[in-house]
């Protein structure tokens, strides 16, 4: 397992050995060689949103309604509940997770998380107590990254370049007072100005124990706190790009067409090998042509039953379905923040189905889609695309 941490520079561990890695620099190609990774990113934003964890899909509209109001640009976002109808939403841009992926790709990633979950993951693994408000400060060289951590919840991380503990301190405080403005009522109770600063550089613990006597400071004794994190970070969160989703449901579809296409050449493969063997024993019988006239008769009184019994079940399901009723139906029974994006009508085993792409219209809120009249039995999965929130149903006719 290798684990990489994307900030301004790109650092690269095997659990042993670490090496930067400037995105210019030509030794990126090594990623290719990479099987399985776990990945962190440094720039993401976060935000504190209340909604009810009971409905699942209501839940993460609402979150991703939130989170765009915030934040205009187009993110791909996870949610993380950290109390009782309380998440913490993460988004990281699209453009940054393509790029990621360009330089990974996403089948070889087994984790990816925002930074200071993974270095969250590390604080927990050494039995930091999280019941406090800590501020994490990681020596990174020529940069200093600075996360405010309260109980499950953090901040967006900070970076500061500068080597000097006194140019350090202002930043700390700010993004201490920075980070509870914006918690507001989702602060821990009884959460106070007091803070623990807690750093993996003795130089800057000695330096802010110099300069704020009164400030509690701890040495966590690890270089890269982020990459050990991702070590013990017990999660299957990984940030996907629409792209994917889409691509990994049309190929599941494909899958499962080829797999019955495969199925009725088999049985029609061995029902040709039986009939071939049957007509090769009737051979052998010397009065096997008159036999042969008489079955040939038979087959072809039986073969034009099935054909007329086909047509007439063609004729009985086609009728039943009503294309115009059975689509106006549906428009009827969806808000009207929706917009049907594309739909289409197939059958599987001799069942009609009516598949249906969703998207909200720009700027509108989600209302979710009502389970009645025909979309009692429907399947329906959510999905994200730049703006816009979507739905697809599968519903059976």
């Amino acid at each position: 397992m290798n684990y990489l941490l994307f900030n301004n520079e790109i650092l690269i561990s095997d659990g042993q050995v670490v090496k930067k890695i400037d995105q210019g620099d030509g030794s990126i190609e090594s990623f290719g060689s990479i099987e399985k990774a776990r990945v962190c990113c440094v720039d993401v934003d976060v935000m504190i949103a209340s909604a009810p964890e009971d409905y699942l899909d209501k839940k993460d509209n609402i979150l991703a309604q939130k989170f765009q109001d915030i934040y205009s640009n187009d993110y791909i976002t996870l949610n993380e509940r950290i109390d009782s109808n309380i998440f913490q939403v993460i988004g990281i841009k699209s453009e940054k997770l393509k790029e990621i992926y360009s330089l990974i790709p996403s089948s070889k990633v087994d984790t990816f998380l925002p930074y200071a979950q993974a270095l969250r993951s590390l604080l927990v693994q050494r039995q930091v107590a999280m019941s406090r408000s800590i501020i994490f400060v990681d020596d990174l060289g020529q940069e200093k990254l600075i996360t405010v951590f309260d109980g499950l919840k953090f901040s967006r991380t900070r970076t500061v370049h500068t080597d000097k503990t006194e140019d350090i301190l202002p930043d700390i405080k700010r993004s201490h007072i920075d980070f509870n403005k914006k918690l507001g009522e989702f602060a821990s109770t009884g959460l106070s100005g007091d803070f623990t600063v807690m750093t993996n550089s003795q130089q800057i613990a000695s330096g802010i124990k110099l300069l704020e006597p009164g400030i509690a400071v701890e040495f966590l004794d690890c270089t890269y706190p982020a990459l050990e994190g991702l070590k013990y970070a017990d999660t299957p969160i990984k940030y996907r790009i629409h792209e994917e989703i889409i691509r990994e449901r049309q190929q599941k579809e494909l899958r499962i067409k080829l797999m019955y296409l495969m199925i009725a050449f088999s049985i029609c493969f061995g029902g040709a090998i039986f009939f071939g063997y049957n007509k090769m024993a009737y051979s052998s019988i010397a009065y096997s042509i008159e036999n042969d006239k008489l079955n040939n008769l038979r087959l072809k009184t039986a073969l034009n039953r099935i054909d007329q019994y086909i047509y007439r079940e063609y004729l009985r399901k086609s009728k039943s379905i009503n294309y115009s009723n059975i689509f106006f139906e549906l428009s009827e029974l969806l808000p009207s923040t929706y917009e049907i994006s594309s739909f289409k009508f197939i059958e599987q085993n001799n069942h009609w189905f009516l598949d249906v792409y969703l998207l909200t219209q720009e700027g509108q809120f989600d209302d979710g889609v009502p389970r009645t009249g025909m979309l009692k039995r429907a399947k329906i999965e959510s999905f994200i695309i730049k703006n816009s929130i979507g739905k697809y149903l599968r519903i059976p006719l």
